[in-house]
């Protein structure tokens, strides 16, 4: 069966031109818990606050929010983290932090190897 969706390119140099500026790529379940346990190994964080760090520190990638919160779903039950409140005087509301549970940090430090490689390997690729 053929597709009958339409080209979004006109010409042969629009084509190049994508491969000029490739697309973000997004992080699967497994990629993102990598990156929240990177972040939480710094300091603690708030899940929106993960998402823009991303943005800042690898703008090539991006995190669905659906995804964001399977993969903090996966570590809570895990036991590798937990929440607390924080007020912060600009919000009315509070703020959900992500603190990394200490006997967690061995087994997250394990996986920063695999996850810098991974980024080192994509890095070249979409920049």
């Amino acid at each position: 069966m053929f597709s009958r969706r339409k080209p979004s390119r006109s010409c042969l140099s629009d084509i190049e031109q994508y491969f000029q500026q490739l697309p973000p790529q997004f992080l699967d379940l497994e990629l993102a818990v990598c990156w929240i346990l990177e972040c939480l190994l710094k300091d603690d964080n708030y899940p929106s606050g993960l998402l823009q760090k991303l943005l800042q520190e690898e703008p090539q990638l991006r995190l669905s929010e659906t995804v964001l919160q399977q993969a903090l779903d996966f570590l809570e039950q895990q036991g590798s983290i937990s929440s607390y409140t924080k007020r912060c005087p600009s919000r009315g509301r509070p703020r959900r932090m992500l603190h990394l549970q200490s006997d967690a940090r061995s087994e997250a430090e394990r996986l920063m190897g695999p996850w810098h490689s991974w980024l080192a390997a994509h890095r070249f690729a979409l920049t």
